[in-house]
């Protein structure tokens, strides 16, 4: 019994020995655990640089503009219409002409013009010579009035004859300038330098300038210049002044852009719309741009050539908390920034970055202030 209780013991101080042991290798591995980690933590403090491209920051040109859609238009168009109504005998131009001011481009049949004024001449050759005969009976009649030789009756008689015969040379005289003006009109002319560009009418055809809807015989443009009209908001339009620089686009040149101007800004509003009409001008030079065109409209409301200009990706935030990052040694900075000219993909800084500073316009989603920094992708600028 007394070796059963011996034998008893041993095995119970053999069990508490093995759950010491177990408790001290689990305090040890949990102490290895910890402190391990705590070594990990301390080496990773030294955060890894972080790759970007950089831009110098140096002056750089920028513009406000307001964009616009619009169709090309002739400087000057007009359908040419006789004064006066007959045949047409000849036409001179065909589409496309280019033709000088005062150029002959058609004319009516003149036969019936030259026989009018050769009565009108015919009829103020007699009236000339009743004026004269009617201007001596008057100039005797005042000489016998003088002497008392002739009744007051007589007199007047003589007098309203000198009168009617100057009313009948006057009205002579004003048929024969008709006639002179219809001849005259009855050619027409290029009344500004242009192009032909329609051709309504054949040679033998009637025309009626009285007549609704008639449309010319021929139809001339100035496409030296052109104009450009275009709406702006009532918004818009307090921006807007005559000779403001304007930039013109085409679809049919994409690789060049026209240089215009504002010339007139309509200072009523079209009550359908509530749209201000604004009119450019387009030098036309060699004829490059048609009538008809679709055009795009910049017109530049402001312009500053010393600006402080950064590419529009460099900006973080929103709205009026918007920053970037500046690199200061091998570190990026967060710097609060102030917006002016906001134009496409670029924007103009006023407050918070100067000149000659860098600033990062790659990679600066994975800054934040005080970050290690290695260039990436060179110095641009």
């Amino acid at each position: 019994m007394h070796r059963m209780n011996i034998d008893h013991g041993g095995k119970s101080r053999m069990r508490y020995t093995r759950i010491f042991s177990t408790i001290g290798l689990l305090g040890f591995l949990l102490n290895f655990l910890v402190c391990g980690g705590e070594g990990k933590d301390a080496g990773s403090k030294e955060e890894a640089a972080v790759p970007v491209k950089i831009m110098r920051l140096a002056p750089d040109r920028i513009q406000e503009t307001l964009s616009y859609t619009g169709s090309v238009e002739a400087w000057k168009e007009l359908n040419v219409v006789p004064d006066i109504g007959g045949k047409i005998s000849r036409i001179y131009v065909e589409i496309g002409d280019a033709v000088k001011k005062d150029n002959v481009l058609a004319e009516l049949d003149k036969e019936t013009f030259e026989l009018q004024l050769h009565q009108a001449e015919a009829g103020l050759a007699v009236a000339q010579s009743s004026l004269d005969d009617a201007e001596k009976n008057y100039q005797r009649a005042l000489d016998l009035q003088s002497k008392g030789s002739i009744s007051q009756q007589q007199f007047e008689k003589i007098q309203l004859a000198h009168n009617a015969a100057k009313a009948q040379y006057r009205q002579a005289e004003a048929a024969l300038e008709l006639t002179r003006w219809q001849l005259d009109v009855s050619v027409m002319k290029a009344p500004f330098d242009g192009v032909i560009t329609g051709k309504w009418l054949n040679e033998g055809d009637i025309i009626n300038p009285q007549m609704p809807g008639a449309r010319g015989v021929v139809s001339i443009m100035d496409l030296s210049r052109l104009k450009i009209g275009v709406h702006a908001s009532e918004q818009e339009v307090t921006k807007i002044k005559k000779g403001l620089p304007a930039q013109i686009m085409v679809d049919v040149y994409p690789d060049r852009t026209f240089q215009g101007s504002v010339y007139a800004v309509n200072a009523a509003a079209n009550p359908m719309t509530r749209t201000f009409e604004i009119q450019i001008a387009v030098p036309n030079s060699g004829n490059v741009l048609k009538a008809g065109m679709f055009a795009r409209v910049d017109v530049v409301t402001q312009e500053k050539s010393n600006a402080l200009v950064v590419p529009t990706d460099a900006l973080l935030g929103r709205e009026q908390d918007r920053y970037v990052y500046v690199i200061e040694g091998e570190t990026a900075v967060k710097r609060p920034v102030t917006l002016g000219i906001v134009q496409n993909n670029r924007a103009e800084v006023t407050a918070g970055i100067q000149f000659g500073e860098h600033v990062v316009i790659v990679g600066q989603q994975m800054l934040h202030d005080g970050s290690r920094v290695v260039q990436g992708g060179g110095d641009i600028g």
